[in-house]
């Protein structure tokens, strides 16, 4: 019988890539003890038939492509805890868990109770990626460190039920793809909540290029791929400076005093840096 955990999977049209994180799943025993909800939010490659013919166990939800991300881990949660979730496990479907990675969330849950832990996670070089942040500052766990943080990126992350039923779930109306995961968890600790990155459990992003949030190696990177325009960089979900996310995010985590100011600074410098 499977523990009354959900590891919880936003996808959309990435059908290679969500297989390859099932089958890791699979290969450490993940997929055997653990409940597992894909929430396919309107893929056209076949994503969805192809997780239920070659993973019949994996629970299906559909969204109509209006989800986004923190649209469709809202739906999930909402799902597992209707149906008695202890725990959520967000897992993005480029994040491959290490072999044991998820029991050590897990056991960590048990030992403390009412908390969220991230996993360490690591770029396919080895690089470790700064996955939480206390105040201002970025953070990162070692190997053999457990470090508190305020708020957690959303790669591999558990989340105790308890959370979900004191604060509700992640705001899908101003963070619909960028800043749900962050802004959730810093609703969580600032409810008095506790949030840590457990750096022994490790995490490969396959797909994380670049880590390090940077405008300019952003602007670099979507020149050679996607369209160029003032509205695909600031007005699109897709991208992580769509001004109102970035206006919410601001004043949510640091106050209208503060983030007001520091917003318009943020977004005339990259508006500025656009037009060079």
């Amino acid at each position: 019988m499977k523990q009354s955990i959900y590891i919880i999977i936003p996808v959309y049209n990435r059908k290679s890539i969500t297989l390859t994180c099932l089958e890791n799943l699979k290969a450490n025993g993940d997929l055997q003890k653990y409940h597992v909800i894909v929430i396919d939010d309107g893929s056209s490659d076949r994503t969805s038939e192809e997780v239920g013919a070659n993973y019949p166990e994996v629970i299906i939800l559909k969204g109509d492509g209006n989800l986004w991300w923190t649209g469709a881990m809202a739906l999930g949660m909402t799902y597992a805890y209707e149906r008695g979730a202890k725990n959520f496990i967000w897992l993005n479907d480029d994040s491959l868990p290490a072999i044991n990675t998820l029991d050590l969330i897990v056991n960590f849950l048990q030992e403390y109770p009412n908390s969220i832990v991230g996993a360490a996670c690591y770029v396919e070089t080895g690089q470790l990626v700064e996955t939480g942040f206390k105040g201002r500052q970025r953070m990162k766990a070692l190997a053999n460190e457990t470090i508190k943080v305020d708020g957690l990126s959303g790669y591999c992350v558990g989340i105790a039920a308890s959370i979900f039923k004191e604060i509700g779930a992640p705001d899908a109306i101003k963070f619909r793809q960028y800043a749900g995961d962050g802004m959730y968890t810093l609703k969580a600790t600032r409810a008095g909540f506790k949030a840590y990155i457990l750096g022994s459990a490790k995490v490969i992003l396959a797909e994380e290029k670049d880590p390090i949030h940077n405008f300019t190696n952003y602007i670099q990177k979507i020149k050679e791929y996607k369209e160029y325009t003032f509205k695909s960089i600031f007005w699109n979900y897709k991208s992580p400076y769509h001004l109102p996310t970035q206006f919410y995010y601001h004043i949510y985590k640091y106050g209208y005093l503060t983030g007001l100011p520091l917003f318009i600074i943020k977004a005339t410098s990259w508006v500025i840096r656009f037009y060079v």
